[in-house]
């Protein structure tokens, strides 16, 4: 079975990361660490010898090779001084002989090797190393110097068993540390990862409730940080289901309600005007009864129609052509002209073709036209024209009527679902509307002015997904 990190918990996959770039860690500084030192020390050697030199040509009066033993040699007032006592030196003049007796340590192909370097040597003072066997070698350092009036070289020398012991040791320590270390931070892993899944989980079971539209139940994790904002806009989407719950409720509550009155008028007018009684006096009256009774439940049963309307809307996405928007209009006004015959329409347009959701963008414009008859007194003016924002183009809509100004305590809700009206009824078709557009990346928006209020309606004339 193949195995997948993102099938696995959280916790899990925070904790296997955790380890994982632990272990890689510890893997590259075991790599790297003992080249480091080995590079360090190397350095930090041949400073001290060229430091020991320094320090012997600087203290020393002629007595240095007085046993001509350089590897016996010791201080007596000044020995505490010298920075390595494991330092053997030797020195040979110009003339290719050595100074004092050969030290113990050190064979006479060595010194063959330490007199071809001087032949070769331009530089005041310069350092070597020589392999001797596979695991042994020395490292030294060879200067021009005088001794008691000769000319020659003093070499310095250091066996590398020295220095790699030391990398050893401070390798080994370290690793011992860095281990430590590596199992203090994998168990801290450990709590780290329930640290940060605990209130994901108390999350999850609080989406599981609302899901299970658990509303009343609020979402609160105390924290200030990501996951608690995280927490924060959970508690805010709960309160918005809260409210368009109530107001959804409300409304069906107060349609439901309505829809009784109207259908059982309409049915015992027409019982009565069968047995050809006449409840409003004339067949006429009592006619006309039944027919603004039928615009009523027609009112109601479209309002219910749009709650389904807005649904299937804000889940389906545009099925593009291309249109003349003006035409579009010009339809619309003339179709909506039948229902106010006392109103003005005053229209500027001009042939723009547009790429959108043809349908959408009628369903929008009968709803912004439906509110326009509703509240203007005698006159709706309808104009369009072309702006540029962000480099793209847009064409804007205007729509304005006479009618009473919107309280501006409400002209920025007035779009959102299940808004109460003026007339304390509830309404989609303004939401619907707003959906609409936004789906075709435009914004729509109201405004009191002229006196009067009116509808933007600004989207893009080529629509981009």
């Amino acid at each position: 079975m193949k195995f997948s990190l993102k099938d696995k918990p959280l916790s899990v996959q925070i904790w296997l990361i955790l380890t994982l770039v632990l272990g890689l860690s510890f893997t590259l500084e075991a790599i790297l660490v003992p080249m480091v030192l080995k590079i360090s020390f190397t350095r930090e050697t041949y400073a001290r010898l060229v430091e020991t030199q320094d320090y012997i040509l600087k203290y020393e009066k002629g007595d240095l090779f007085k046993e001509k033993k350089i590897d016996k040699y010791e201080l007596k007032a000044s020995a505490k001084h010298l920075p390595y006592r494991v330092v053997r030196h030797i020195f040979i003049d110009i003339e290719g002989n050595i100074i004092g007796d050969i030290p113990g340590d050190i064979k006479y192909e060595v010194i063959e090797s330490f007199k071809n370097d001087i032949s070769r040597q331009t530089e005041e003072i310069k350092n070597y190393s020589l392999e001797i066997t596979q695991n042994k070698h020395i490292m030294y350092v060879i200067r021009k110097s005088t001794y008691n009036g000769k000319e020659g070289y003093l070499i310095s020398y250091l066996w590398g068993a020295y220095r790699d012991s030391f990398v050893k040791m401070t390798f080994v320590r370290l690793i011992a540390i860095l281990s430590f270390v590596l199992i203090i931070n994998w168990i801290a892993s450990i709590f780290l990862a329930r640290y940060i899944t605990r209130p994901l989980k108390k999350l999850q079971e609080k989406l599981k409730d609302i899901a299970a539209r658990k509303w009343n139940r609020p979402v609160s994790l105390n924290r200030s940080d990501d996951i608690g904002k995280l927490g924060e806009t959970v508690e805010w989407m709960r309160k918005q289901l809260l409210e368009y719950n109530e107001k959804q409720q409300s409304f069906l509550q107060q349609v439901s309600h309505e829809l009784k009155t109207p259908i059982m008028v309409i049915r015992s007018y027409a019982e009565s005007i069968h047995d050809g009684i006449f409840p409003k006096d004339t067949l006429e009256n009592s006619v006309q009864v039944i027919e603004d009774e039928t615009k009523r439940l027609e009112k109601r049963v479209r309002s219910l129609l749009d709650v389904t309307k807005f649904d299937y809307l804000s889940t389906h996405n545009p099925e593009l052509s291309e249109f003349d928007i003006a035409k579009l209009i010009d339809n619309k006004i003339e179709n909506f002209s039948w229902y106010r015959s006392d109103l003005k329409w005053a229209k500027d347009l001009k042939n723009i073709t547009i790429t959108a959701d043809k349908e959408k963008i009628s369903i929008a414009l009968e709803n912004i036209f439906d509110n326009q008859i509703r509240y203007a007194e005698k006159l709706v003016k309808i104009k369009q024209e072309i702006f540029y924002e962000n480099n793209e183009e847009y064409i804007q809509i205007k729509v304005w009527n006479d009618g009473p100004l919107i309280d501006s305590e409400i002209i920025n809700d007035i779009f959102n679902k299940y808004h109460k009206g003026s007339d304390g009824e509830f309404g989609l078709g303004l939401a619907i509307a707003r959906i609409i557009v936004e789906m075709h990346n435009g914004h729509i928006r109201a405004a009191n002015e002229d006196p009067g209020v009116a509808f933007y309606i600004n989207i893009p004339i080529a629509y981009k997904s």
